[in-house]
């Protein structure tokens, strides 16, 4: 069973995701709140946690900085409705594991639930291309670490934009094998222990 909380100030859409992911098989909903100041730390004992952007008081990052910082295991898909570029870039950088508009079916928040918990990163396609828009991956953007090889650069950039293994071997022509090998040597090479690290490090090295 995969555990999920939510931290969201609309009342019927969080009532609504709530509902939809209690009854889902594989899926346990553990927590539901409408702001970070009424979290409690019963949220720590999940595995996933869909987390608002625009919430009242403290921000989802806030909140996003404040649980990796004392479970950074727990797995965090940011919601919101608009796309804002500082608040993709953000969120990332502070270790969102996923980000996601509102306007997706629940069918996806469900997949977006899975595919995070199994290791992956979901971010709606549309948010996928408005970071590659503003950011795009070169060596040099990375010279200041051991230099990666033009393939390794290539997975890094298939990564930010959220692909899995097996979807990203299947972009390249390779086995997810080979790309997990690739991947463990970006990890090396980056000194990073995570795909959300290694994202936040990227999205940080373009932003200074």
């Amino acid at each position: 069973m995969i555990k999920v909380a939510i931290v969201e100030d609309h009342d019927a859409y969080r009532e609504v995701i709530s509902e939809i992911i209690a009854n889902a098989d594989g899926f346990e909903m553990i927590g539901a709140y409408q702001a970070i100041e009424m979290v409690t730390d019963d949220i720590l004992m999940a595995d996933v946690i869909l987390m608002d952007i625009g919430l009242p008081g403290r921000s989802g990052i806030d909140g996003l900085k404040e649980i990796k910082h004392h479970a950074p295991e727990i797995h965090i898909i940011m919601l919101t409705n608009y796309l804002d570029d500082d608040k993709i870039f953000e969120a990332l950088a502070a270790g969102a594991d996923g980000y996601l508009l509102k306007k997706v079916s629940t069918t996806r928040i469900l997949e977006a639930i899975s595919d995070t918990y199994r290791g992956g990163a979901s971010i709606t396609p549309l948010i996928a291309r408005r970071v590659l828009q503003t950011f795009k991956i070169t060596p040099e953007a990375l010279k200041e670490h051991e230099p990666l090889t033009p393939r390794e650069v290539e997975i890094l950039g298939l990564l930010v934009q959220g692909l899995n293994y097996k979807t990203a071997a299947e972009e390249l022509f390779i086995s997810p094998e080979t790309v997990r090998n690739h991947i463990r040597n970006i990890y090396r090479k980056l000194q990073v222990r995570s795909r959300s690290e290694v994202v936040a490090l990227a999205i940080r090295q373009r932003l200074v």
